[in-house]
């Protein structure tokens, strides 16, 4: 079978799920590499901002949607906005999930920034989330979900600590989607200028999953790798049983790493999720 036909079935495969209103196939990009988030040390830090050039940014969205993968997770930052930006004019379609910047001041301007610049849907960055919990502060982020909700886009929130996703589905919050990571981490709690405490032990991942079980909204498990501690099939070995119809997996991708890292990707998930895959569309859209 040539390269070709096999991403193209790949695209055909890849399930379709919906965040509120918004339709997006179940494998989606994240953008921590991008943006040089690699909690992996200051080598790897350096190397993914040298390769993540804007046209080489633009080559890696244009990959993913010949893969199959139609989204893609990124900050709403000046970077981010310009690329994407750039390369819908060019005639590229990937969705916009936009993830707050806590960096910036005032997160309700943020959140009209990622809506004025085409985001499809809208979530409250994890790190930000667990600090205003910590601070007894829960009630920002029903504010910043119920501002993203007068938009009349999909609106979710992300947490290291899962108990906090589930305190507020308990109080109510206004929330479409959850981002639920598999490692309790300290992170750069909303701080890009803070040295992260990345602590990424495996045996929080049963707690993470665990949650995932009890929220009543889709969910998408992220730092399924341990930000690239894990092989694919490793990262996937338990999170694949344990989604519903109705979740996803954000995936980060370093293309040095492999040539066709996409493709690898789409069909190692295919794979692992096929037995779970039951009730949901292939072309729901």
């Amino acid at each position: 079978m040539r390269p070709a036909e096999d991403v193209s079935l790949a695209r055909m495969a890849l399930p379709v799920i919906h965040l509120g209103t918004l339709p997006v196939r179940r494998l989606i990009a994240g953008s921590n590499p991008i943006s040089g988030f690699s909690h992996a040390g200051a080598e790897r830090t350096t190397a993914m901002l040298d390769y993540f050039s804007v046209e080489n940014i633009k080559r890696f969205f244009a990959a993913c949607e010949a893969g199959g993968v139609d989204a893609v997770i990124a900050r709403v930052d000046a970077l981010i906005i310009r690329v994407l930006r750039e390369y819908w004019h060019e005639g590229g379609t990937i969705k916009w999930i936009a993830q707050t910047a806590p960096e910036h001041r005032d997160p309700v301007k943020n959140i009209t920034q990622a809506y004025r610049a085409g985001a499809k849907a809208i979530y409250i960055h994890g790190g930000e989330v667990d600090r205003l919990f910590e601070k007894g502060e829960p009630e920002q982020v029903r504010a910043q979900l119920e501002r993203i909700r007068s938009l009349g886009l999909p609106c979710g929130m992300a947490a290291h600590r899962p108990a906090h996703l589930l305190a507020a589905q308990d109080a109510g919050f206004p929330v479409d989607f959850f981002l639920v990571c598999m490692y309790q981490l300290q992170g750069y709690q909303g701080n890009a200028n803070r040295e992260p405490e990345d602590n990424f032990n495996d045996a929080d991942r049963p707690t993470a999953l665990s949650a995932l079980a009890r929220l009543e909204r889709p969910c998408l498990a992220y730092k399924v790798l341990g930000a690239g501690r894990k092989t694919p099939r490793e990262g996937l070995r338990d999170v694949a049983p344990a989604l519903r119809p109705t979740d996803g997996v954000v995936m980060g991708m370093f293309p040095p790493d492999s040539k066709d890292i996409v493709t690898e990707n789409v069909r190692t998930f295919l794979e692992m999720t096929a037995s779970r895959s039951h009730g949901v569309a292939a072309d729901a859209e």
